[in-house]
């Protein structure tokens, strides 16, 4: 059913978590990354902070409930994340100053780890999760598109009230839709290794997972988070045909699991997230050093289908790994993780040498994704060498290869 029903429970349900309102911030922090310097009337470090702060409180409580996500009642945490992520949305919209705003923030990434993390948990107890990561993510494209259709106006409007108000009506909207997440995972898989929830996350092959999955975003949001930075300072674009490029940019990320549905027929899933890691390495450190017109252009086009097709294997990866959820989840916060120190990072790439040296940044840690995601697949297949077999379709030729 979940293989030919994008609009089936199983799917609406995690996806409104994941992406509804675990990483719905993630998808415009460019722009509330520019509006948070306007509305506060703060620079580039204090505004890197804020972010760091907001999605390092994701990250915490994301990872928080990993150990126990296996018996937690999914529902209902999802349920009142989504609760705390919409009051702290609010409060930041009504922030007299930056204080405000950073608590704020910080409350409203409570909310939103919390959710991400019971999503993950869900879609990793499903007996294909790969291919409903495959079908969660695409939905999460076309979220994206929206988002940077919409959030440009509503900050041009109201500034960072604006980018948080979308955020607001976005998570109010899915609020049915998480209601019909399972509370409990399916009797079968709370029996399964009872009372062995938090070691699982220290093996090998989860830190390997974690560590691949934190290195890949750290990577990425260096550069995303200043992407409009880059565009319109070193590129020389103007604003509106910056907005247009992003727009762009959102629905050719819907080309991404699409690409991973039919690649996932021929090649296997070691191969794909290998070649997917390699080539959102290239593209990302092309962003940093091009000053070309037309190539920048280009290169951000590609940018988004490359990211979710790498992304989507990772996340298969992890739910294979470990089908009560719990590196899943954990992996939820190793993206918040990734996602959190790559603002400072780049700062402080920025002032030692600019542009090149965050290339240097950039290419360190598509090495240590790359290292990291190498060990994961050989582990895993070492593992459960039938379970990964099984998973990913495979062409007639492979199969009598095998």
């Amino acid at each position: 059913m979940i293989k030919g029903n994008y609009l089936d429970k199983k799917i609406l349900a995690p996806f409104s978590a994941i992406y509804g309102v675990g990483l719905a911030p993630l998808l415009i922090l460019p722009f509330i990354f520019t509006s948070v310097m306007s509305e506060f009337g703060v620079g580039e470090s204090k505004a890197g902070s804020l972010i760091t702060y907001y999605i390092t409180t994701m990250c915490l409580s994301s990872l928080a409930l990993a150990p126990i996500i296996g018996r937690a009642p999914r529902r209902t945490l999802a349920l009142a994340g989504t609760l705390i992520a919409i009051a702290g949305s609010i409060a930041v919209m009504l922030a007299d100053g930056y204080g405000q705003g950073v608590a704020s923030f910080v409350f409203a990434g409570i909310g939103s780890g919390i959710a991400l993390s019971c999503g993950n948990a869900v879609v990793a107890g499903y007996r294909d999760p790969d291919d409903s990561i495959n079908k969660i993510v695409l939905l999460g494209t076309i979220l994206m598109v929206l988002l940077l259709s919409l959030v440009p106006s509503a900050i041009s409007y109201w500034s960072l009230a604006g980018a948080m108000g979308v955020l607001v009506v976005v998570h109010a909207l899915l609020i049915p839709l998480i209601l019909m997440l399972p509370q409990h995972p399916e009797q079968h898989m709370q029996q399964e290794a009872e009372g062995n929830r938090c070691s699982v996350l220290f093996k090998p092959v989860s830190l390997a997972i974690l560590a691949m999955v934190c290195f890949y975003f750290v990577r990425d949001t260096m550069v995303w988070v200043f992407a409009e930075h880059i565009g319109t300072t070193r590129i020389g674009m103007a604003p509106e045909s910056l907005g247009f490029l992003f727009g762009i940019h959102g629905a050719t990320s819907l080309l991404g699991p699409i690409i991973l549905l039919w690649a996932g027929k021929y090649l296997s899933r070691g191969t794909l997230l290998v070649l997917g890691i390699v080539t959102t390495g290239v593209i990302t450190y092309s962003v940093t050093q091009t000053e070309s017109y037309p190539a920048y252009t280009i290169i951000v086009v590609l940018w988004s289908t490359a990211h979710f097709f790498t992304y989507s294997c990772m996340m298969a990866l992890a739910s294979v790994a470990d089908t009560k959820g719990r590196i899943a989840a954990a992996a939820g916060s190793a993206v918040m993780a990734g996602t959190a120190v790559a603002p400072t990072l780049a700062g402080y790439a920025f002032d030692l040498g600019g542009y090149p040296t965050l290339g240097y940044f950039v290419t360190a840690a598509v090495a240590l994704t790359l290292i990291s995601s190498l060990y994961a697949i050989y582990a895993t297949r070492a593992a459960k060498p039938s379970r990964l077999e099984a998973t990913i379709p495979q062409s007639e030729e492979q199969i009598q290869k095998s």
